[in-house]
């Protein structure tokens, strides 16, 4: 009897370890995800992972200055701002969010810490530059039809880890 406990208590043993082997190769990797706001067709994706930079460039639709605004992927799988950059003021463009200074005659807002879970916007060929991630292309302006109603979130992809992370 005392042999059937210990065969039982080992195959327990093993398949908890299995288990948590399984689980600690399992990894979950995140997109960055465009689609049309009226259909939900994917527009564009990127793979991107916690603590990515995103960094979306415009030309100021009515000012026509460069706005860079720089965002961190947080684990929450929301977008943080953390810095924005303009060539000056304009309608629409925050006054001395976190801290400003100018820097090669850009006015630059760090330190501002706002989260936002996803962006949805009218899309404009002229205004957006580009959309990088990690300095990777996610998108350029011209990539998109011009007024096309647009959102861009993170979606969480479960897969098994490679070796390669």
């Amino acid at each position: 009897m005392h042999h059937r406990v210990a065969i039982a208590l080992l195959i327990g043993v093993l398949l908890l370890i299995m288990g948590a082997g399984y689980l600690l190769w399992i990894s979950e990797d995140l997109a960055i995800i465009i689609q049309d706001q009226d259909n939900g067709t994917l527009l564009a994706s990127l793979p991107s992972k916690v603590g990515d930079t995103v960094v979306f460039e415009w030309i100021h639709s009515y000012e026509h200055i460069p706005w860079i605004e720089e965002y961190t992927v947080t684990e929450d799988h929301t977008f943080r701002l953390t810095t924005i950059r303009v060539a000056g003021y304009g309608a629409g463009i925050p006054n001395y969010k976190g801290d400003t200074t100018v820097e090669d005659s850009m006015i630059v807002m760090y330190n501002i810490d706002e989260i936002f879970p996803s962006f949805a916007w009218i899309h404009s060929q002229t205004a957006l530059v580009s959309i990088t991630v990690e300095g990777k292309v996610l998108i350029k302006g011209t990539d998109l039809p011009h007024h096309k109603a647009v959102t861009m979130y993170l979606k969480g992809m479960k897969r098994l880890w490679k070796k390669s992370h």
